[in-house]
């Protein structure tokens, strides 16, 4: 009896691993990445659900279609790299920081004018959710 269960949980997976289907991405925003990126975004970084709000502010100056990536700052920190990805159907950026001890990792995406994303520092032993808003483009 074991062994037949065995052998039909084996067997599902298998074929659910065959038969899985490639999920199509929803079209991509009609704004150029230019306008759905640049501008000031109020970023809320609560430090859990429900607690009080903590904004900061992610600059973003300018955008490089060509080389896929932005310029600017968030929490008062320069962007030292950066990458954008459009080809999901989405615009997801990441880009990276630092407190002057050790690097941040950021990556959001934007839906609108509205951005979800995290941080993470090792350093720190952070990671950290957050959600911004695009105050001024």
């Amino acid at each position: 009896m074991k062994k037949l269960f065995a052998t039909g949980i084996a067997f599902a997976l298998v074929s659910c691993a065959q038969t899985s289907s490639v999920v199509t991405p929803t079209a991509p925003s009609s704004k150029p990445v230019q306008e759905q990126l640049q501008g000031t975004w109020k970023v809320d970084l609560r430090a859990e659900p429900g607690g009080a709000p903590y904004f900061q502010n992610f600059v973003i100056e300018s955008v490089d279609v060509a080389a896929r990536s932005i310029a600017g700052s968030f929490y008062n920190s320069e962007i030292s790299w950066s990458r954008i990805n459009t080809t999901w159907g989405k615009t997801v950026v990441t880009f990276t920081t630092s407190d002057g001890q050790g690097e941040y990792v950021h990556t959001a995406t934007v839906q609108g004018t509205l951005m979800t994303g995290t941080s993470t520092a090792k350093h720190r032993n952070l990671l950290i959710p957050w959600t911004a808003e695009l105050m001024k483009p």
